[in-house]
């Protein structure tokens, strides 16, 4: 079975592609040094196309609209102006009801693109611009270690990583963070308090590395502006100590924190990068791998949600479940030293960049 990856580990140069949608202006030149909410590119879309009746208005046939008109597809037009008319013992005449770009007709109406909205693409992480594109934007190239999760709230930042080891055995709490400088990265094991993102969103603009959180978090987290992560899942148990394990090495170091949604087509997730001047291994970067024995798999099953874990073997055919379902399986042995039987589905493989 293909299963998703998530990879963990230190990588010699990690790319990745910002690029818009539509085309529009790339703001930034090869071998220029970014840091992660610079903006890569932005283009203006219309935020509103306004159909206007003409051929209702003036009391004639839609295929014989254009000869009445008085503008050109392209025109900027003003509130008010004239679009259309008839001229004679009866006439009749249609004004544009706001400022906008007239771009055509369809079946009698106008069509007019009415005010401008900008998006933009944002670097997502400190590195240098690898190439260009032209109109659409560019690859971001950096070194260092690369930790994917499962859920992040749309926000990008930067900072210093610091460790908040006591929230490994027990979930954050303001106290714990109190004597923390501004514009840091936390990393912890779980939250559960909604006064934590309360207190930490008005105080700093750093960064959360959650292993695990309450999912009635989730709407709080979302309209934070601080970007946070989790790691391993939901919920109120503790995380698998595999993380504290991971980022404790890199406590102190720059940290990008791209909390961006998982993106089923491209297989990106939300993802941190502890940058690592040029140390690491070469690593392919892959979004789907085959299950095997002997590789790392985060479990998503029932008590032993978030853990980490080896597989041990694969039965052939199907396995039958409690829950009245007969699916292939895995027997894991976790780090804690359980052994378990779960469906393979519910599994992700994580690719250790250092083990090979």
């Amino acid at each position: 079975m293909l299963l998703p990856v998530a990879r963990a580990g230190t990588i010699k140069e990690i790319q990745r592609v910002r690029r818009l949608k539509y085309p529009g202006e790339v703001l930034v030149y090869e071998g220029q040094q970014v840091l992660p909410e610079d903006v890569i590119a932005q283009a203006s879309l219309p935020a509103e196309i306004l159909m206007v009746e003409i051929a209702d208005s003036l009391g004639v046939d839609v295929l014989t609209v254009k000869e009445f008109l008085v503008r050109e597809p392209g025109e900027q037009l003003h509130e008010g102006d004239v679009i259309a008319k008839i001229t004679g013992p009866l006439s009749r005449l249609v004004r544009v009801p706001a400022d906008g770009r007239f771009i055509g007709l369809h079946l009698g109406k106008a069509a007019f693109e009415v005010g401008y909205r900008t998006i933009q693409v944002r670097a997502g992480m400190m590195g240098v611009v690898q190439a260009v594109f032209p109109d659409y934007g560019a690859m971001i190239s950096a070194a260092g270690f690369l930790l994917q999760g499962l859920w992040g709230n749309g926000a990008i930042g930067f900072g210093e990583l610091r460790i908040v080891e006591e929230a490994w055995t027990q979930p954050l709490t303001p106290g714990m963070l109190t004597e923390r400088g501004e514009g840091l990265m936390i990393g912890a094991g779980s939250c559960v308090d909604p006064d934590v993102l309360n207190w930490y969103g008005k105080r700093s603009s750093g960064g959360l590395i959650l292993g695990s959180m309450a999912p009635e978090l989730i709407a709080i987290a979302t309209a934070m502006p601080t970007p946070i992560l989790v790691v391993q899942g939901f919920g109120s148990r503790q995380p698998d100590e595999s993380l504290l394990d991971g980022l404790t090495p890199h406590a102190d170091k720059s940290v990008s924190l791209n909390a961006g949604e998982f993106d089923p087509l491209t297989g990106m997730r939300p993802e941190v990068i502890i940058h690592l001047s040029d140390e690491g291994f070469e690593g392919g970067f892959s979004v789907q791998q085959k299950l095997k024995v002997g590789l790392i798999v985060r479990v998503f099953a029932e008590q032993s949600w978030g853990k980490v874990g080896e597989v041990l073997d694969l039965p052939e055919g199907g396995t039958y479940f409690e829950s009245g379902v007969t699916q292939p399986a895995a027997v894991v042995m976790l780090n804690d030293g359980q052994k378990i039987t779960v469906p393979q589905q519910n599994l992700i493989i994580i690719d250790d960049a250092n083990a090979g």
